[in-house]
């Protein structure tokens, strides 16, 4: 007996989805901008209530815009009050003693030694809606943080003269009462911890151990930027390539790719690829850091992946969609992370030039061209609203590199694959692995020194970032208007 697959939702349906996340991300946006009113944060949640009582009554699509609305609005505010909570905490307490945490690692882990040998450490935590750095001596004997461990740590926050949310505030744990100590280090970030050690000695077999093209190899696949120099980054960065050569989206689908290519050769159907894939997925976001473009992007991949299981069609606008509601609507305070507004636009970019390359665009150099472009100007305005720099010479460096950085990353997995076979075999094919990496590094130092590739400007307001992206989807709508329908 057949069984049917039911159909994908239309692109108006996906709309519809599109619609939600606006009104959603409307909501934390006024939110966030009356701040002094978050101390009502209860009533906005009623207002929550009511707005969904009445969608349920009605039905009608203008009902469930008010619910999304209503849902960012009261979210924003309970997350600004939390905010302003432990601010206010923190500050009365470093008049006389220390702001004592639990900080859990969610990444950014940094090693440096100052003067006298004493050797420090960083990482990435929040404490409520407040991003913080934490910073503290580390002895020497004393193992490194890890990502997933919970460290209790007693210092002096910050203070700054303004409130920017998009701030992140440094914990200083130093001076007298104060100290940083392990209270849970957990067996899975144990386990990942121990794998990505592991895989990161693996992709340096056969090479010099201090080997910089290695270290661009372990940065593509494993995220390991703080192997990187400074005037590396700064080229990358100049060139508009730094998302290459840092653990983003793009890594996280060239590796569900390949992950799946290798499940269609082992001879599993379709249909149940994501009971595999989808877990895979999610330690090598975890084993990386977790960032948010990549946590964004194993979480799209996952409901693609797992709709057959449903007897349903894989959906990229409703799986892009269903990502940016749960993203920032568990954590409101996304709205002020460069980096995932990038990774949401860019993704965002790339689906509707995708559809409107399909059937038209001929030639695989065009259809890169186009998703090249097509990515780019996603991009850019957000780059030039938060960095205050427009970086055309990315569009030719990315026409090169993206390729590349597929053709590294699956290279990078077939050396570790290799070196559970042979030391010799994996050696070669890291070689090729770093000479690619290595390759890619000096095509962004080139791109970046050519004149007008990086053109520092006044960072965009929002009214220009608003007209840029209006100005794209008129464009692509007139284009759609003369080719045909989407």
């Amino acid at each position: 007996m057949m069984v049917s697959v039911k159909r994908s939702p239309s692109i108006a349906h996906g709309f519809e989805w599109l619609a939600l996340c606006a009104s959603l991300a409307a909501g934390e946006r006024c939110a966030f901008a009356v701040p002094v009113v978050s101390p009502l944060w209860p009533l906005a949640a009623f207002a929550v209530v009511v707005a969904l009582a009445a969608w349920l009554a009605s039905g009608s699509r203008l009902s469930r815009l008010a619910v999304a609305f209503a849902a960012g609005f009261a979210l924003a505010l309970h997350s600004a009050q939390s905010r302003k909570e432990v601010l206010e905490e923190a500050h009365v307490l470093g008049r006389g003693r220390p702001f004592v945490r639990e900080f859990r690692v969610e990444g950014g882990v940094r090693l440096a030694s100052r003067g006298g040998g004493v050797k420090w450490a960083s990482f990435l935590s929040s404490a409520a809606s407040v991003k913080v750095r934490v910073i503290f001596p580390l002895a020497q004997s004393s193992p490194a943080p890890q990502a997933g461990e919970t460290w209790e740590c007693a210092g002096w926050l910050e203070q700054t003269k303004g409130d920017d949310p998009s701030l992140r505030r440094r914990l200083w744990v130093k001076g007298k009462g104060t100290y940083a100590r392990r209270v849970a280090r957990g067996r899975s970030a144990a386990l990942l911890g121990g794998l990505r050690s592991d895989l990161s000695r693996r992709m340096g077999i056969g090479l010099p151990r201090n080997c910089v093209a290695a270290d661009l190899n372990r940065a593509i696949l494993l995220g390991e930027r703080a192997r990187l120099r400074k005037t590396d980054r700064d080229a990358f960065a100049a060139a508009g390539t730094i998302h290459v050569f840092a653990i983003s989206g793009l890594h996280v689908m060239l590796v569900a790719h390949t992950f799946a290519f290798l499940l269609a050769l082992a001879g599993w159907p379709f249909r149940f690829r994501g009971l595999v894939l989808v877990p895979a997925l999610w330690a090598y976001v975890a084993m990386t850091g977790a960032s948010p473009s990549a946590v964004r992007a194993a979480s799209m991949a996952s409901l693609y992946f797992a709709a057959p299981l449903f007897w349903r069609r894989p959906d990229s606008l409703v799986a892009w969609s269903a990502t940016f509601l749960a993203v920032y609507g568990s954590d409101p305070m996304k709205l002020f992370d460069t980096g995932c507004a990038l990774s949401f636009a860019v993704m965002l970019g790339l689906f509707f030039c995708g559809r409107f390359a399909a059937g038209r665009v001929r030639g695989r150099f065009a259809a890169s061209l186009v998703m090249t472009f097509a990515a780019w100007a996603a991009g850019a305005p957000i780059a030039a609203h938060a960095f205050g720099r427009v970086t055309p010479g990315g569009i030719v460096a990315n026409l090169a590199l993206l390729p590349a950085a597929g053709v590294s990353v699956k290279a990078g997995m077939a050396g570790i694959a290799a070196s559970l076979v042979s030391d010799r075999l994996a050696a070669h094919i890291n070689s090729f692995a770093a000479l690619v990496a290595g390759t890619m590094a000096d095509l962004s130092r080139i791109v970046a020194s050519i004149p007008g590739a990086d053109i520092p400007v006044e960072p965009w307001p929002i009214s220009v970032c608003a007209a840029w992206y209006l100005a794209l989807a008129l464009l692509l709508w007139l284009l759609q208007r003369k080719t045909g329908s989407l």
